[in-house]
C-alpha cells in the first residue's frame, strides 16, 4: 500500500475549497436568519393588534353589562320613587311600596 504525499499547491487548493464551502454556509445561514427575523418583524404588529383588540373586547363586555345593571337599578329606583310618591299623594298605596321593597331587596341579593 502506498501512501500519497499532498503537494504544498494540493494542500492549498483543499484548503480553498472548504473555506469556500464554509463561506457558502455562512451565507447560506445568514440569508435564512435575516429571512426568519424579517418574517417574525412582519407578524408582531398583527399579533400585538390581535391582542389589544382582544383585550378591547373583554372591557366593552364587562362594560356593556355593567351599564345593563346601572340601567335595571335606575329603574327600581325610579320605581320605588314612585311607589313612595304614589303613597304620599293618596296615602293608601302600601302594596305599591311592599312591591317596590321586595323589588329592591331581589335586586340586592342577585347582586
Amino acid at each position: 500500500m502506498q501512501i500519497q504525499t499532498l503537494t504544498f499547491e494540493q494542500l492549498i487548493g483543499t484548503v480553498a475549497v472548504v473555506l469556500i464551502l464554509v463561506g457558502a454556509y455562512n451565507t447560506l445561514m445568514t440569508a435564512v436568519k435575516t429571512r426568519r427575523e424579517e418574517q417574525r418583524r412582519r407578524e408582531q404588529p398583527v399579533s400585538n393588534l390581535e391582542d389589544t383588540v382582544q383585550h378591547h373586547e373583554e372591557k366593552l363586555a364587562r362594560d356593556h353589562d355593567r351599564l345593563n345593571q346601572l340601567e335595571e337599578s335606575n329603574r327600581i329606583q325610579l320605581r320605588a320613587l314612585m311607589a313612595l310618591m304614589s303613597h304620599e299623594l293618596n296615602g293608601n298605596s302600601n302594596d305599591a311600596l311592599k312591591a317596590s321593597y321586595d323589588e329592591i331587596q331581589k335586586f340586592l341579593i342577585a347582586k
